[in-house]
């Protein structure tokens, strides 16, 4: 009775087991097998094979560049004959490391150095013999000149400012909650004791028309305007400093008279017709 009682459990149990793999293997396959593409796995003996490692491929080392001519030879070379002899025999020497290449790299290094040398003593010939092409006559290179240049500048823009106010006026955008208005509110007095223009004050809030027919998208912004052609321009967005506001007004009375193309916007009156004017073409 007992031997058949172990008998019928390992036969309950070898059924289980058998039932278990059937259901595993079962869901091998499923996983395993894609009835819509049809691709099949490692149960169908359709294994990736392994990529083998690849294996890094060294180029080839040149040969040896060709000896080298005179140093007087050298210096009658151009620049990128120059660039490519260099290149080579620093590389060859490199690889070697023998003396002899090293000296023959540095050589050649020396010649392209004595190049650049004499190229920039004839330079500084011409440039003495045609300031006007190196700009000395324009640009002091000592700070008591260019101090001075910077007030005669100075001046001269104030003058012109102040003679435009009679034909200019500002637009100023501003906010109640805007703090950098605050700061514009300063700068702006400070152009309104020096200089008699016309100034209106907007609140953007108040008035999204007139600021959409600017484009005034933020405060504080300052729209410059001739009052008798309407022609504007934007002379602030943000709040400034009080020179750098002065040259916008300036810049833009100027540019709104055409007294200056969009390439000389930056060029002061009195350096129309110089060599800091970038339209000027005197030799």
């Amino acid at each position: 009775m007992t031997m058949t009682c172990h008998f019928n459990n390992r036969l309950k149990f070898s059924n289980i087991s058998a039932t278990l793999l059937l259901l595993i293997s079962a869901n091998t396959i499923a996983v395993n097998y894609d009835s819509e593409t049809g691709k099949r796995g490692y149960w169908n003996d359709e294994v990736q094979p392994i990529k083998p490692v690849e294996t890094i491929v060294l180029p080839k080392a040149p040969k040896a560049p060709s000896s080298l001519p005179s140093t007087e030879v050298l210096m009658k070379l151009h620049p990128d004959q120059i660039k490519v002899l260099l290149v080579q025999w620093r590389k060859h020497a490199v690889h070697t490391l023998a003396p002899k290449d090293v000296s023959e790299a540095l050589r050649i290094q020396d010649v392209a150095r004595k190049k650049s040398a004499a190229y920039a003593a004839v330079v500084g010939l011409v440039n003495q013999m045609n300031p006007n092409l190196s700009l000395a006559d324009e640009l002091p290179i000592t700070n008591a000149g260019k101090q001075s240049q910077f007030n005669q500048r100075a001046r001269a823009m104030d003058d012109y400012i102040g003679k435009s106010a009679r034909s200019y006026g500002l637009l100023y955008f501003t906010s109640k909650t805007c703090e950098y208005c605050r700061v514009q509110d300063a700068v702006l007095s400070q152009f309104l004791n020096q200089f008699n223009y016309e100034i209106k004050t907007v609140e953007l809030s108040k008035n999204p028309m007139l600021a959409l027919k600017f484009n005034v998208k933020q405060t504080p912004s300052v729209i410059l305007v001739n009052q008798r052609t309407k022609k504007w321009i934007p002379v602030a967005f943000g709040a400034t400093s009080l020179p750098a506001f002065k040259e916008s007004v300036y810049r833009g009375v100027r540019y709104i008279q055409k007294e200056i193309t969009p390439a000389q916007f930056f060029t002061n009156e009195r350096d129309i017709g110089t060599g800091m004017d970038p339209t000027n073409k005197q030799q």
